[in-house]
C-alpha cells in the first residue's frame, strides 16, 4: 500500500506521510460536485476522495474556505493538498514552488448559461461565483468589453441570469442543470456555444508537499477505473 510505502520512503523531501491529510476545499455550494452546508463537506468529490483513502488505509481531514483564501492558506502550507484545483490556476505566488497536479479526477462542461430568449445574443455582463476566475474570458474583461459581477453561490447566480441582472453566467453544464432541475425549471437557462463551446473542463487534486499523494492518486483512478466510473454515474456526469 501506498500509505505504508511511504512511511519507510518518506514524501518528496524526506517527509514523513502524516496520520491525517488536511484538504483544503471550497467553501461553496456547488453540487454534485461538492457541497458544505451547516459544515457538511458531501457530494461527488467527497465520495471520490474518500474512496481513495479507504484504498490506501490514509484518512482525510476536510478543511473548508472562501476560495480566495484557501489559496492563500495552501500557498502558506496550512493545508496539505487541496481540490479543485488546475494547471491553469496557477498564481504567480504558486511559481514559486511545484505544484503536483493529477490527472484529471473529474470532466465536466463549463458553460456560459443564458435565458433562452438572449441565446446568441451579445454578452455585456457576467456572472461568475466569488473566487472563480474567469480565465477564458480575461481578455474581454481586460478589455472592458466584459463587466464581472460576484454571485455568493450557484443558486444566487442562476437568479441572477433569470431576472436579467446579468446577461449570462458561468457554471459548470452539469451544475447548472442540477439546480434547475432542482428549481423545477429545467428549461429555465441554457448553454450558449457562442460565448463558449462545450468543451471538456477539468478538476484536479493537487499537492506541493506530498507529491507521492498525487501519484497514488493517479494509480488509484487508473486502476480502479470502474468504481470511479459508477460514482461518477452515480452524480450524473
Amino acid at each position: 500500500m501506498f500509505f505504508l510505502a511511504s512511511l519507510l520512503t518518506g514524501f518528496g523531501e524526506a517527509r514523513a506521510a502524516p496520520a491525517v491529510y488536511k484538504v483544503g476545499v471550497e467553501d461553496v455550494d456547488y453540487p454534485p460536485i461538492f457541497s458544505l452546508k451547516n459544515g457538511r463537506f458531501t457530494g461527488y468529490t467527497r465520495d471520490l476522495l474518500d474512496m481513495f483513502a479507504r484504498h490506501e488505509a490514509i484518512e482525510f481531514r476536510y478543511v473548508p474556505y472562501p476560495i480566495r483564501r484557501l489559496i492563500k492558506e495552501y500557498e502558506k502550507g496550512t493545508v496539505d493538498c487541496i481540490f479543485p484545483d488546475n494547471p491553469k490556476w496557477v498564481s504567480a505566488d504558486r511559481k514559486r514552488f511545484k505544484v503536483h497536479h493529477s490527472r484529471p479526477a473529474l470532466t465536466f462542461q463549463d458553460a456560459i448559461m443564458v435565458r433562452p430568449d438572449r441565446l446568441g445574443q451579445p454578452l455585456r455582463t457576467l456572472g461568475i461565483i466569488i473566487g472563480f476566475q474567469p480565465w477564458k474570458h480575461m481578455e474581454e474583461i481586460k478589455a472592458g468589453r466584459l463587466r464581472v459581477s460576484d454571485a455568493p453561490g450557484a443558486v444566487s447566480l442562476i437568479q441572477m441570469i433569470m431576472s436579467g441582472r446579468v446577461d449570462g453566467g458561468n457554471l459548470a453544464l452539469e451544475v447548472a442543470r442540477y439546480h434547475l432541475k432542482e428549481m423545477g425549471k429545467p428549461e429555465g437557462l441554457v448553454p450558449d456555444p457562442k460565448h463558449m463551446p462545450l468543451v471538456e473542463s477539468h478538476y484536479h487534486f493537487s499537492s506541493f508537499r506530498y507529491p507521492d499523494l498525487i501519484t497514488a492518486f493517479d494509480q488509484f483512478l487508473q486502476t480502479e477505473q470502474k468504481a470511479v466510473k459508477a460514482l461518477q454515474e452515480k452524480y450524473g456526469f
